[in-house]
């Protein structure tokens, strides 16, 4: 008799990303295992399609009033209807364990990192001591659909970009920014890059590089800071605007070699569909959540190693994200 799992991660994209290298190893443990997933909206839209094992998504909005209240009385009475051999709860939150207070079945529950860990492992460690096996070169994973793949090809071909050529794509904001404003100061130091910076890096691709085609594709609320980078740019990067499904933004991130991108969702979901990454980083660990795939495919940049960390990822030259881009682009050596 196969066994009936909930998986809980409540979290924003990265969040998601990072624990399916856990889903993975529960799916490898327990391949006949029926298994069910309790994530934020978001988490449903990510990962659609993820495994045939995946039975059914259920969702709980944390964010707002009336929502989060109405979501937790749903999930109370699905739990009362539903019947799980084991749940297994990634989230420290007590507010979400509390969800499955009086249930009779094994809880299992992540307790956070010892902050030099990877959140990503620390994920996979709580599945072996769960499961007893090793969970050795599990890395962050998202399926793509061929479909969207071949939708992406024939939309990029529209605008000047053949399969064959190689791109990079720019992510030059992050979750919190809007055109209103930034919600944090650190926020801003730590992963807003100056649209002028952004504008020099492509045009000097572009100069010394006229095969690689930078790109950016982002949200209505985004658009504005990429306009200006495409006017610092003199034009050298195309700005596609972000449609509401993450099957086409899965497969955009997937089409490029190398997404630029500070410490964001879009960084994880490239280290889950096998781009390469490089990534500013600023005032926080990237072994602890930086992209956790192979180490050769990734570079890190932080803004630590310059000789004005107080200015954030600003503090990091063009040269210095021109010369990684290109390492990652134009040959395979090892990334550092």
């Amino acid at each position: 008799m196969s066994l009936n799992l909930l998986v809980v991660r409540v979290g924003r994209v990265g969040d998601t990303v990072m624990a399916t290298p856990a889903l993975t190893a529960l799916l490898k443990y327990y391949p006949d295992a029926k298994i069910t997933l309790l994530v934020s909206p978001v988490g449903k839209l990510l990962l659609k399609g993820f495994h045939p094992n995946i039975k059914d998504i259920w969702t709980w909005e944390r964010s707002g009033i009336i929502k989060p209240i109405t979501d937790k009385n749903n999930l109370k009475q699905k739990l009362k209807s539903n019947r799980f051999d084991k749940i297994i709860c990634f989230d420290t939150s007590h507010h979400i364990a509390n969800l499955f207070t009086g249930i009779d079945t094994e809880f299992y529950q992540h307790k956070g990192t010892d902050g030099h860990s990877h959140t990503a492992q620390a994920y996979l460690d709580l599945v072996t001591t769960i499961t007893g096996e090793e969970t050795a070169g599990i890395y962050n994973h998202l399926p793509v659909e061929n479909s969207e793949r071949e939708k992406v090809d024939n939309e990029l071909v529209e605008h000047g970009i053949k399969p064959g050529d190689q791109v990079l794509m720019i992510h030059p904001t992050f979750s919190g920014y809007s055109r209103f404003g930034i919600r944090k100061k650190e926020a801003k130091l730590r992963k807003l890059w100056s649209p002028e910076n952004y504008g020099r890096l492509c045009k000097k691709i572009r100069q010394t590089h006229p095969e690689i085609k930078p790109m950016m594709v982002l949200l209505p609320d985004e658009l504005s800071f990429g306009q200006k980078i495409v006017e610092h740019s003199d034009n050298s990067v195309l700005l596609l605007k972000s449609e509401s499904t993450f099957e086409r933004y899965k497969a955009m991130i997937s089409r490029a070699d190398v997404i630029l991108s500070p410490d964001s969702g879009p960084m994880h979901i490239a280290s889950a569909v096998g781009t390469r990454i490089v990534a500013f980083f600023s005032m926080k660990d990237p072994e602890n959540c930086g992209p956790f795939m192979a180490k050769s495919d990734f570079i890190i940049i932080r803004s630590e190693d310059t000789d004005h960390p107080e200015l954030g990822i600003n503090a990091i030259d063009v040269d210095t994200v021109y010369d990684a881009c290109m390492k990652l682009l134009t040959n395979n050596d090892t990334a550092q």
